[in-house]
């Protein structure tokens, strides 16, 4: 432990040592550096004037020459023609070349040699200038001569100083490029020098960094998998409690509705950002039905075949995403979805259901498959229990209720009427008896197929029993054909009912797989103790002849037995 203690203190010591010391050898070497850097350029910075000032007196003497060459030419042809406007030329040249010239020797004033050779030119066009001053036509043989002889010794003078000017030029170029290449030499030494210190001095830093912080890397690799472990921890128990609070509220539902309501929320609370919707198969085991769905699902239809699922024909989890797997189920309403998931729910051996998962094309994706585990196992668990409770279920209803419609059945009926007969007779009370035939049915289902035509049925037993009362007794009797039992009811009140139920089934407005379809009626036939019959055989027959005469008067009517009938 002690040795913890000291060893990050010396290497704290030593770290702060080697950042001094690299921080005062980068001054040193930095002040040197600019320095030398200072000399050097002033020395070019001379170098390089020097050059442009001897460039400006052979610019100089260049146009002093041609000055000449214009001054000889003018001369000349006033020599030769006499024109008054070629002297004013030539004079005006004159005084143009002594202005150049005494520029000139004003710009050679740091060269001896080169000034003598100036002021000599200068006199020489001060008197080429006077002599153009003085020329007169009256003795213009003789100022030529002279004239030409003074611009000749003016050119020699311009010839000789270009000439020292050109060699001076030379010299002071081949100074510069020496004290360049010096300066070159100079200063590769002094970067190699400079780096080689700095780099050793750096390197020594560099070492030490990188050796804490390959140390800061392993705490923090170690620090982030703890971190990692913890919070995969953490997520596996709230799963788990999530998946034993799934099995505790399942044990305390009474019925698959409630089961059903379960499983979905459970599902959104581990998906909270996805869409859910719970599909059952059927009584029939031809069709999947809608029975439960959280609030942000839009895109699946509320009943469909088994072979729209390709989840169900795969008989396996099928995740349906871009560009990877592209086949869409045929079980929505408009355009499918890009990614969405289809999971079987199995149990006993026996396909229940699927769970269907929608979810966004880029955020929940991840999120869903990094929960997938748990949501098998809820999956499982649920699964488990529905086929629990429809085996108990089934066992239930197999004797009394039909099994699409969930209706009593026939033999139920018989027992049911049976039992009302002898009771009306001990009470001395009345009771009624409809027979209910749901009208061209058979039409129906040659026209939207005979799945269209289950859900009409299902829809048509639905409301009866929203309308009839808790004590009265709803049959399947058998295909389209029902019978309902209105215990201590007479013949108007029988009536009125059944008028109200008629008007209610021709009220519904059915969709099946988004296609509106025809209006669905009934026709009643209503037959009652004890005026139709005192048996269970005579009121059912009478029922079936007055529903035959409301067939017979057009349909979706109704008719009671033994006055309308008889009439």
């Amino acid at each position: 432990m002690e040795n913890l203690r000291v060893s990050p203190l010396k290497s704290r010591n030593r770290t702060l040592f080697l950042l001094a010391l690299g921080a005062v050898g980068s001054v040193v070497f930095l002040t040197a550096a600019a320095f030398f850097v200072y000399h050097t350029t002033k020395d070019l910075l001379s170098a390089r004037d020097w050059e442009e000032h001897s460039q400006e007196v052979l610019n100089t003497l260049q146009l002093t020459s041609q000055r000449l060459d214009r001054l000889d030419l003018t001369s000349r042809l006033y020599f030769a023609e006499k024109d008054r406007d070629d002297l004013g030329a030539a004079q005006t040249v004159a005084v143009v070349l002594v202005a150049g010239v005494s520029h000139l020797t004003g710009l050679v004033g740091d060269n001896p040699a080169q000034e003598a050779l100036a002021q000599a030119l200068q006199s020489c066009t001060s008197e080429l200038k006077q002599i153009a001053d003085k020329t007169s036509p009256a003795d213009v043989a003789g100022q030529s001569i002279v004239f030409g002889q003074k611009v000749l010794d003016c050119r020699d003078y311009v010839v000789r100083m270009q000439a020292d000017e050109n060699m001076l030029l030379r010299q002071r170029r081949d100074e510069s490029q020496r004290g360049a290449y010096r300066s070159l030499s100079a200063g590769a030494v002094f970067l190699l020098v400079s780096l080689v210190t700095v780099l050793v001095l750096f390197g020594l830093l560099v070492r030490d960094a990188a050796q804490q912080y390959k140390a800061k890397q392993e705490v923090f690799d170690a620090n982030a998998r703890l971190a990692s472990t913890v919070q995969l921890m953490e997520q596996r128990a709230v799963e788990t409690g999530l998946l034993t609070a799934t099995q505790e509220e399942l044990q305390l539902c009474t019925n698959v509705a409630q089961a059903y309501q379960v499983t979905v929320r459970r599902c959104s609370q581990l998906l909270p950002s996805a869409s859910i919707a719970l599909l059952m198969i059927n009584n029939s085991r031809q069709m999947l039905e809608l029975v439960a769905a959280s609030g942000g699902l839009t895109h699946v239809v509320e009943g469909f075949s088994l072979d729209a699922c390709c989840g169900l024909r795969g008989g396996q989890i099928r995740w349906r995403k871009r560009g990877q797997s592209e086949i869409d189920c045929e079980h929505f309403v408009g355009a499918p979805p890009e990614n969405y998931l289809c999971m079987p729910l199995t149990a006993h051996g026996d396909t229940l259901g699927i769970l269907y998962v929608e979810c966004s094309p880029d955020e929940d994706m991840p999120h869903i498959e990094a929960k997938m585990e748990a949501l098998k196992s809820i999956v499982k668990v649920a699964a488990v229990f529905f086929g629990s409770l429809n085996l108990r279920a089934r066992l239930e209803n197999q004797s009394i209720r039909d099994g699409l419609t969930n209706l009593f059945n026939r033999h139920f009926m018989e027992i049911s009427l049976d039992r009302e007969i002898r009771r009306a007779a001990r009470s001395r009370t009345e009771l009624a008896v409809l027979m209910i035939d749901v009208d061209h049915f058979k039409h129906f289902n040659d026209t939207f197929g005979h799945e269209a035509g289950d859900y009409v049925l299902r829809e048509v037993a639905e409301v009866f029993r929203n309308t009839v009362r808790v004590e009265d007794i709803i049959c399947r009797y058998g295909g389209e054909e029902f019978v309902i039992i209105f215990p201590e009811t007479g013949a108007e009140s029988a009536k009125t009912r059944a008028e109200e139920i008629r008007r209610q089934i021709q009220r519904l407005q059915l969709r099946f797989r988004g296609e509106n379809l025809r209006e669905t009626t009934v026709s009643i036939g209503i037959a009652v103790y004890p005026e139709a019959g005192n048996s269970l055989v005579e009121l059912l027959r009478n029922a079936d002849r007055a529903l035959y005469a409301a067939k017979n008067r057009g349909r979706n009517c109704v008719v009671t037995s033994l006055t309308e009938v008889t009439a």
